[in-house]
């Protein structure tokens, strides 16, 4: 029975690298790449197909910055597989660069900092 392996953030980077060490120890696995841009999702399937021609690699949209992207993503892995062996969270959300710092640190030293946390 192949195992079923979602790496999220694996079109690059650490995420990538370690998409390549899964299917190098195990070319039987079901590879899940979660990204949030599908050119380079694609490209990064490409590159894996390359080095390891018979493996089963298999794209899914996902950006973890959107809660709406998230939800969609679970339907969609709940709809394709019958059960996830491994789940390999490697996606970072992107800071916003929108933050009031004037607000935040004004919160911070008032008596509802508890509530910021």
């Amino acid at each position: 029975m192949e195992r079923i392996v979602i790496v999220s953030g694996a079109n690059s980077g650490i995420g990538l690298a370690l998409c390549e060490r899964l299917l190098t120890e195990d070319s039987g696995l079901r590879l899940c790449l979660a990204c949030r841009n599908m050119q380079r999702a694609e490209a990064a399937r490409s590159a894996l197909l390359t080095s390891h021609p018979s493996a089963h690699v298999d794209l899914l949209l996902l950006d973890v910055g959107s809660v709406k992207s998230v939800l969609s993503a679970a339907q969609e892995i709940k709809a394709r597989y019958s059960r996830v062996d491994f789940l390999y969270l490697n996606a970072g959300i992107m800071p916003n660069p929108q933050v009031d710092f004037k607000a935040l640190f004004k919160g911070l030293f008032s008596r509802y900092v508890m509530f910021l946390f």
